[in-house]
């Protein structure tokens, strides 16, 4: 899990760096971010629990102690599988009500970060101009973090450069709560001009001013989630059947605006020497046009069934590696952290991009959602049968 919540943060690295982001906005963007991985992690955490845990017992012998009093495998993997099934419950649970709700803060939340400007970031022999209005230039950022050499435009005037202020030294400092920065310029001059008459500005000297920048813009503003409640990944099941019958309804309506306006063009004056012409020309843009909207609505509902669909294979995905693990473990006989590890991820990867495959080609249209949502449990849940066959058998066999 923590692997995926890094992945996450890769993912939107771009977008963090040098927003000035408060401690609290941060975590509560980690804290959403965890909760959409549980239903993706809890699979992985019970295959690798089964196997660590039956291949611990075999270790020990305990399998074969087991044996030895008559009861066969699947004695002792009734209890597992009972325990994997409340642990789909608690997936699928998570999946159709806590990640809907945290996708939509998510999205949200990544919404105003995105918005928001840059931190205050001078660089030296570099123009800052992310504050409304002005343009800063630095030579150099001393070590007691005062700044040599500092010249800045002022443009507030919608105008053009109005005035221009050049110093020695520069002290920067924020005021009230950091929305507004407060630039004290040392042994400098002032150079201002009059926009409205030509040939008219003036130049002063001075030892000491101060310039105060509004950095109102740079604040964050949390913005109503609720405008993403329509995505597919923010809905529950409810939700997404709602979601789909009014999609597949949009569509049946473009096919009956499709037939009419069909026979609209057929209706035209069949005397006209261009009769055909415009026939064919008014035929072929309405199909264009069918066409291309009901491709759109086709992805949307097909990403509708994608979610709604993952809701129970995530949460079956529970049971299935139960059925995997279990054997897996009476097979190779080790418990701990080594083995069951390596057959773990090995097993996880497998399924995890045989349903990366079947989502994408679903999404793309090329499979139906129940053969391209369903395909790796199915896959999978026959690779456990067998094993777990195989072991039960050999079980009996040495029973005998």
């Amino acid at each position: 899990m923590l692997v995926l919540l890094m992945q996450f943060l890769w993912k939107y690295i771009d977008d963090l760096i040098g927003k000035g982001l408060e401690t609290k906005v941060v975590l509560e963007l980690l804290w959403y971010s965890s909760l959409t991985l549980i239903p993706i992690a809890l699979p992985l955490s019970v295959l690798l629990a089964s196997i660590m845990l039956v291949g611990g017992m075999a270790e020990r012998s305990e399998l074969t102690a087991l044996n030895a009093l008559g009861q066969p495998f699947l004695y002792m993997f009734k209890p597992l599988l009972i325990f994997a099934l409340f642990i789909s419950i608690v997936s699928f649970l998570v999946s159709n009500f806590a990640i809907p709700y945290s996708n939509l803060k998510t999205t949200g939340l990544m919404y105003d970060i995105i918005k928001k400007k840059l931190n205050i970031n001078i660089q030296e022999k570099t123009f800052f101009s992310e504050i409304e209005g002005y343009s800063i230039r630095v030579e150099k950022k001393n070590s007691d973090g005062s700044m040599s050499n500092v010249l800045i435009y002022d443009y507030t005037d919608k105008k053009g450069v109005n005035k221009v202020f050049t110093s020695e030294k520069a002290l920067m400092t924020t005021l009230e709560n950091e929305m507004a920065l407060s630039i004290e310029l040392i042994n400098g001059s002032s150079f201002s001009s009059n926009q409205s008459e030509k040939n008219s500005s003036s130049k002063s000297h001075f030892k000491k001013y101060t310039l105060y920048l509004d950095l109102s813009s740079f604040e964050m503003e949390r913005s109503n989630s609720d405008r993403f409640s329509n995505r597919a990944k923010t809905m529950n099941i409810n939700e997404l059947r709602v979601g789909i019958d009014s999609l597949s309804s949009e569509i049946q309506r473009l096919e009956s605006k499709m037939i009419e306006s069909t026979k609209k063009n057929n209706s035209y004056d069949k005397t006209s020497n261009n009769f055909e012409v415009e026939k064919y020309e008014k035929t072929k843009n309405s199909l264009l046009a069918y066409n291309n909207q009901k491709n759109v609505l086709i992805k949307k509902i097909n990403k509708f069934y994608v979610e709604f669909h993952r809701k129970f294979t995530l949460a079956f995905a529970c049971i299935i590696m139960m059925i995997i693990g279990a054997p897996i473990g009476a097979i190779i006989k080790k418990g701990g952290f080594g083995l069951p590890v390596i057959f773990s991820i090995l097993l996880f990867i497998t399924y995890h991009v045989i349903s990366i495959t079947g989502e994408k080609m679903v999404k793309k249209d090329v499979l139906s959602p129940i053969i391209g949502m369903w395909s790796s449990s199915f896959i999978m849940m026959f690779i456990g049968f067998f094993l777990l066959v195989l072991v039960n058998k050999n079980a009996n066999i040495k029973k005998l």
